[in-house]
């Protein structure tokens, strides 16, 4: 047999069909008389986490305090941990001197005691860099400064340097691994 259009048609015409019309009658009536209560709790449910995570997501923004934060290689196995955004717990200010720039790494009054930083027995300018006469130039030191009191102090051999932009600094501690503190410090000299 071969099969055509106007087969297909005719089987099609034999089939019985669905009515037509459903009798919805059974669903109004269970919606219509469906507690207000009910309505109220289900909103109260899914909107009261919702709020809640909303509200904790605001309040992350605005605080933008420091956080820690797993590095990974390639497997996502974690190999280490970096502390992140620490711009506002850490003043950096920097003094000419005649042949060096005297750089001052403070750790403000209310991070001093709390982690990374009491841990930190000694500081590490990790990522640098330097404008001098309108170039930028990456610049590293393996100068290491103690820390006292929540303060140390670096002396950089760059004294033709305008502006001074240190993204990374680098705690340690004795039989501890490193821990890199990222933020962004920008210096102007003078």
């Amino acid at each position: 047999m071969r099969i055509t259009d106007e087969t297909i048609r005719s089987a099609l015409a034999n089939t019985p069909k669905a009515p037509e019309t459903t009798d919805l009658r059974l669903f109004s009536e269970f919606s219509a008389n469906r507690p207000k209560r009910s309505r109220l709790t289900y909103a109260a449910i899914v909107g009261i986490p919702t709020a809640a995570v909303l509200l904790g997501a605001g309040i992350y923004t605005v605080h933008n305090g420091g956080y820690f934060r797993d590095v990974k290689n390639g497997f996502g196995t974690v190999t280490g941990v970096t502390y992140e955004n620490a711009t506002d717990e850490i003043s950096i200010k920097a003094v000419r001197k005649s042949e060096h720039i005297e750089l001052t790494v403070q750790i403000l009054e209310p991070y001093i005691n709390k982690m990374p930083y009491e841990d930190c027995e000694q500081l590490k300018i990790g990522k640098c860099t330097y404008t001098s006469k309108g170039k930028s130039v990456d610049f590293s030191t393996d100068e290491i400064s103690e820390v006292e009191n929540g303060k140390a102090v670096f002396l950089l051999n760059i004294a033709d340097a305008e502006s001074i932009s240190i993204t990374e600094l680098i705690s340690q501690k004795k039989a501890d691994a490193d821990l890199s503190i990222y933020g962004n410090w920008e210096i102007k000299l003078q």
